[in-house]
């Protein structure tokens, strides 16, 4: 009888396995159905009102883009990048004001008393009431709120002819950014943005024109195997004893604690398989247990997001009996 046991636990197992590749290949058609041409249309950008380019990927192969300070602020904290970026922008503004400075006027001269002037070479001069000044180096400048310009002019020309001009300016830039993500009923994902230039008083001047917007996001779509997920779970199980025979069965219940480290599902949070569970039995005596494989019977019911079912075997520590059975579960 005990063979028998063994047989019908293994091809339990096995039923359940190749369930679960069924159920792998069927989430990559459900995924491939996502990504469809449609998909990658409604993905596509439209700088004009700020959509970005959205593609799925791996997102956190991104973060060796980052600046060095980001990366030891995420590593720091054990984050996981789930979605990069990309953006250029251009903001173009024409400003045209004009603007007085005052000049001094030295070592002035009439010039009706003088027929000849002893003029230096390159100097320049200023006339005003009929006298001849020498015009000294003077200053202009100009200020708004993102630009601060000064310029600073000398008066003698050099000795390739031209005159002096020393400029510099402080460029100061206030944005205000609108970040906005929306999915469409097929899955298709979008990501815009706004930038705008504030002034002093925080409001609103201008709008950047965006010239190249993309997004990497993490695609959380595709189930994948997490090799180390460690979850908690308690259960109650159903099984023969291996001393059971074809005329008499013992049958036998059991409340179960175990811990499995291995899953596969969309996320920590939502899984649809788990492995190796390792388990504490209680039914006739204590016992250890083993459950290869656990489904999430919770994807397919309305209610129950969380309701685990697999094929389980227990060892008793006292009798040195085995038992195999069927468990039903929840994590912790």
């Amino acid at each position: 009888m005990k063979d028998y046991l063994i047989i019908g636990f293994l091809t339990i197992s096995l039923l359940l396995c190749g369930g679960f590749i069924v159920k792998m290949k069927l989430n990559e058609m459900q995924t491939q159905e996502v990504t469809s041409e449609l998909n990658k249309k409604l993905m596509e950008a439209n700088l004009e009102i700020g959509r970005a380019e959205t593609k799925f990927g791996d997102a956190s192969k991104h973060i060796k883009y980052l600046e060095k300070d980001l990366k030891k602020e995420i590593k720091k904290r054990n984050s996981l990048l789930t979605r990069y970026g990309e953006l250029k922008a251009r903001y173009e503004v024409e400003i045209s004001r004009s603007t007085e400075t005052s000049i001094e006027i030295s070592n002035s001269i009439n010039i009706n008393d003088c027929k000849e002037l002893d003029l230096l070479e390159g100097q320049l001069y200023v006339a005003t009431n009929k006298e001849l000044g020498v015009l000294n180096p003077f200053t202009a400048g100009y200020k708004d709120h993102r630009l601060l310009i000064g310029c600073s002019i000398g008066s003698r020309l050099t000795s390739s002819g031209t005159l002096p001009v020393d400029i510099s300016y402080n460029l100061t830039l206030k944005l205000r950014a609108e970040i906005v993500e929306a999915i469409t009923p097929s899955g298709a994902v979008n990501n815009y943005i706004r930038l705008y230039e504030l002034d002093d008083k925080g409001i609103t001047v201008g709008k950047f024109e965006v010239e190249s917007f993309a997004m990497v996001i993490d695609d959380q779509r595709t189930p994948k195997f997490l090799w180390w997920d460690p979850h908690m779970d308690m259960g109650v199980g159903l099984g023969l004893r291996g001393d059971s025979s074809i005329d008499s069965l013992n049958w036998e219940g059991l409340a179960s604690v175990g811990f499995s480290p291995i899953s596969y599902g969309l996320s920590s949070k939502d899984l649809a398989w788990r492995f190796a569970r390792i388990s504490l039995d209680v039914g006739q005596e204590i016992s250890v247990g083993l459950t290869p494989v656990l489904y999430n019977l919770g994807n397919n019911l309305p209610i129950f997001t969380n309701l685990w079912l697999g094929p389980f075997g227990h060892y008793g520590l006292a009798d040195k009996q085995w038992g195999v059975g069927m468990l039903l579960g929840a994590t912790l």
